[in-house]
């Protein structure tokens, strides 16, 4: 009976232990979460390739499109049982979210994320800290623009489709607007230059409005008044409004030469609106240096998973080994000067013709002026100015003066609290 006993109590043990070797790996393995918020799905290709590095961390991403994001995560940044652990912020929302509390302090210890933002292109970096200098969000995205360009409009037109020789025929709008004549007369009005007025205005957003609490008015955008109403009455424009059917129709049909755009327009523009177009598109520097649009990375300050969280920005931003295939794999220029530089030389566009479009960006990035934007620039810029150009455009406002004073008006009216001359 107790020989009996002894083996029933040495076999039970046996069975527990491997038991538990068989346990442990699952154990080992068992995934912890973080929770992701943005307002595009393009980070799913970043999630997965961290998922495969991370495998013990799992991100519930949350995909917020439309304009209702910025409102449902301001309310669930206030409510710490709804916040998500990491959260992506629009580069024309940043500047209004970036001194709010609820953005952790990444130049604190242990992320120390001001010596590693030193990789990104300074016009990135001017709108990553908060009005004491502390890094609150870090941006992902380079976001240089140049002049698209159809290959075979050029060609005709101008006796060349190469990107330098292009690029010397439109670095200023005069040039670009006595090709818009040309054009416009020789296609019997089939083919513009442009498509719309917008791709004057967009080539210099970013200009702040507001100094100090005051409103400015840079003479830059005085200068645009004129340019767009000079452009309409040469028959430069082709009156397509952006993202209309028309508009993405004439790349397609090849109505339009030049489109100002910016780095992501590759793909959500040009291989969106017009895929059978492959290697009929070229890129040339044009009038002005300039940068739009941009996405943001922060993370909760109440985050209880904030090692995870950090995992994540870190991996999205500076992980050199993804970056790289992010961008061979999705076409993606990324801020890292460092990963854009060792690519350039090599890594070209079929759909650019062949053209190494990394080198045109990393040249371009440098050039962009750095601006700290205020959280009232895209407010200002978007819904007060460009009405008010729109106006003028069509001479329902003469003269700049009336310009200046609606601009103050609407301003005024909008923003109480800021000084106004």
């Amino acid at each position: 009976m107790k020989k009996w006993f002894k083996s029933t109590i040495v076999f039970v043990c046996v069975a527990m232990l491997l038991a538990g070797c068989q346990l442990s790996p699952s154990n080992q393995t068992k995934q912890q979460e973080i929770t992701v918020w943005s307002f595009t799905d393009e980070a799913g290709y970043a999630i997965e390739k961290f998922e495969q590095k991370y495998p013990d961390i799992k991100v519930n991403f949350v995909n917020i499109p439309g304009n209702f994001y910025i409102t449902k995560l301001k309310s669930a940044l206030q409510t710490t049982s709804k916040a998500p652990d990491v959260f992506m912020i629009e580069n024309a929302n940043i500047r209004e979210l970036i001194d709010v509390p609820y953005l952790e302090n990444l130049s604190a210890s242990p992320y120390n994320a001001n010596e590693l933002i030193q990789e990104q292109y300074a016009f990135v970096q001017a709108n990553e800290k908060d009005t004491e200098g502390n890094v609150r969000a870090i941006g992902y995205q380079g976001t240089p623009g140049g002049i698209y360009y159809r290959r075979d409009l050029a060609k005709q037109y101008l006796g060349t489709d190469d990107p330098e020789k292009v690029g010397s025929q439109i670095d200023t709008w005069e040039k670009i607007f006595e090709i818009g004549e040309k054009v416009q007369q020789l296609s019997g009005n089939k083919v513009h230059a442009l498509a719309n007025w917008n791709a004057i205005s967009n080539s210099y957003d970013g200009i702040p409005w507001v100094k100090d609490g005051k409103l400015v008015i840079d003479p830059t955008y005085m200068e645009v008044l004129d340019l767009v109403r000079e452009a309409r009455e040469r028959h430069v424009l082709a009156e397509y409004e952006d993202g209309s059917a028309g508009y993405a129709a004439s790349m397609q049909k090849g109505e339009v030469m030049f489109y100002p755009g910016a780095t992501w327009g590759l793909q959500y523009t040009f291989k969106a609106n017009a895929p059978d177009t492959e290697g009929m598109w070229g890129l040339a520097p044009g009038p002005s240096a300039f940068s739009a649009g941009g996405t943001y990375i922060s993370m909760y300050s109440k985050s209880d998973k904030k090692d995870l969280a950090w995992k994540f920005i870190e991996f999205y931003n500076f992980d050199h080994e993804f970056l790289s295939e992010l961008a061979k794999e999705q076409d993606y220029f990324t801020s890292n000067m460092v990963v854009n530089d060792k690519l350039a030389p090599s890594l070209s566009s079929p759909y650019l013709g062949g053209q190494k479009h990394f080198a045109f960006f990393s040249e371009a990035a440098k050039r962009v002026p750095v601006y700290e934007r205020t959280k009232y620039d895209a407010t200002i810029n978007n819904d007060i100015y460009k009405n008010v150009l729109q106006l003028y455009l069509n001479q329902d406002i003469q003269t700049k003066d009336e310009v200046v004073k609606r601009i103050k008006r609407d301003v005024v009216l909008r923003f109480p609290e800021l000084e106004v001359d």
